[in-house]
């Protein structure tokens, strides 16, 4: 029994969330499935966060990351095998994935043609998405092709939309579910506070860059924060007013009381009382440690 997942960019994945790959992974059988960035990423960050150590949670599982640059094999003691950039046997074309088992995961196979392109049409009401989906299902080879209308082409034009429709753009609460990612920031966390450092969003997600990091990541960790402190992580302002003794001190001291409390059991709670927050607005979230 093996777990197959390929990171193929613009796929609609079938394993979109943590909860998605944790599902598939309780199937007693072979299975293969796209991933999204999001699952690609913290299978990533779960690499990193457990290097040299087992992972009996992915065990008998393969993953072909970045378009098949990159694969990954977990064997049936949860053993990860050495990266390797060298295709192999197990990684199929896309298109024939997509034909083949893509289409049975969306449960889209055993369709007629008329059921199918009209389900296909609502899938995919963006063109692009269009497009992309159906040069691989049907080997169109539209990447080779000349651009179609260069004169309309060349009169589109990109230009702020802007929030249009007066919808709130404050951050929501966020949770990856994962306690690995979760135990990830809170060790980064503890790392900056203990060196008196700003724990900012780049120490805290472990991406220098945080434009790259993905979305997800970082409404988990703006969450996170927030329910152990009461505030947000710390801005550039913020960092650079100084005394970052000041700001950790009290940190320290609430990292030590869920230390006491049992790291997994905190987050447990936390993730469920997110959860129940539903849709609510970050700065309106709070959470206080059980007594």
């Amino acid at each position: 029994m093996t777990h197959d997942f390929f990171e193929i960019a613009g796929i609609d994945p079938g394993v979109k969330e943590i909860n998605d790959l944790h599902y598939v992974l309780r199937e007693d059988k072979d299975t293969a499935f796209s991933i999204s960035a999001e699952v690609a990423q913290w299978f990533r960050q779960t690499l990193i966060a457990f290097k040299g150590q087992k992972l009996p949670l992915l065990k008998n599982c393969r993953f072909a990351l970045a378009d098949g640059s990159e694969f990954i094999e977990i064997d049936a003691k949860g053993n990860v095998k050495p990266i390797t950039t060298v295709r192999p046997d197990w990684y199929p074309d896309p298109g024939e994935f997509l034909r083949e088992q893509w289409l049975k995961n969306k449960e889209m196979h055993d369709q007629s043609i008329v059921e199918f392109l009209r389900n296909f049409l609502e899938m995919f009401p963006d063109v692009k998405d269009r497009r992309l989906h159906g040069n691989f299902l049907l080997n169109l080879e539209l990447d080779k092709l000349p651009s179609a209308m260069p004169a309309y082409n060349a009169k589109q034009t990109v230009g702020r939309v802007g929030n249009r429709n007066k919808l709130s753009t404050q951050p929501k609460v966020a949770d990856l579910n994962s306690f690995e990612m979760f135990q990830t920031f809170y060790q980064n966390l503890e790392g900056a506070v203990s060196a008196n450092r700003f724990p900012t969003m780049q120490l805290l997600t472990g991406f220098d860059n945080i434009a790259k990091a993905p979305t997800p990541l970082k409404g988990s960790v703006r969450t996170w924060f927030k329910a152990i402190t009461g505030e947000l992580p710390p801005n550039n302002k913020k960092v650079q007013a100084g005394h970052a003794d000041v700001f950790c001190a009290p940190i320290q001291t609430s990292l030590q009381q869920i230390k006491d409390y049992g790291l997994e059991k905190f987050y447990a709670e936390l993730s469920q009382a997110i959860q129940q927050a539903g849709d609510l607005d970050l700065n309106k979230f709070e959470y206080k440690l059980p007594n």
